[in-house]
C-alpha cells in the first residue's frame, strides 16, 4: 500500500434554515494547512495528532506522525507481556 502526504483541504459548512443537519462540502487547502497521511484512495488515515518533516543535507527525508490510540479507530495488537 502507498502512502500520501498530502494538505487537508478544510471543510466548508453549507447548511441552510430548512436542513434538519448540518451539510459540508470539501474547501480547498491553503498554504497554511495542515498535512496528513492518505491512502491512495484518497482517505486520511485516522487518529493522527500532528505530523513533522525533517530533512538534511545528504540525508533521507524523516516524516514523523503521531497517532492517538482509541482503541477502536486504532488499537495495539500483538505480543503482549
Amino acid at each position: 500500500m502507498k502512502l500520501i502526504l498530502k494538505q487537508i483541504a478544510p471543510d466548508i459548512e453549507i447548511t441552510s434554515l430548512g436542513d434538519s443537519a448540518k451539510r459540508y462540502v470539501p474547501g480547498k487547502a491553503i498554504a497554511a494547512s495542515p498535512f496528513a497521511l492518505h491512502t491512495e484512495g484518497g482517505e486520511v488515515l485516522p487518529c493522527q495528532v500532528t505530523t513533522s518533516m525533517r530533512s538534511e543535507r545528504g540525508q533521507l527525508v524523516q516524516l514523523t506522525v503521531v497517532f492517538a490510540v482509541d482503541g477502536e479507530n486504532l488499537r495495539v495488537e500483538g505480543h503482549v507481556l
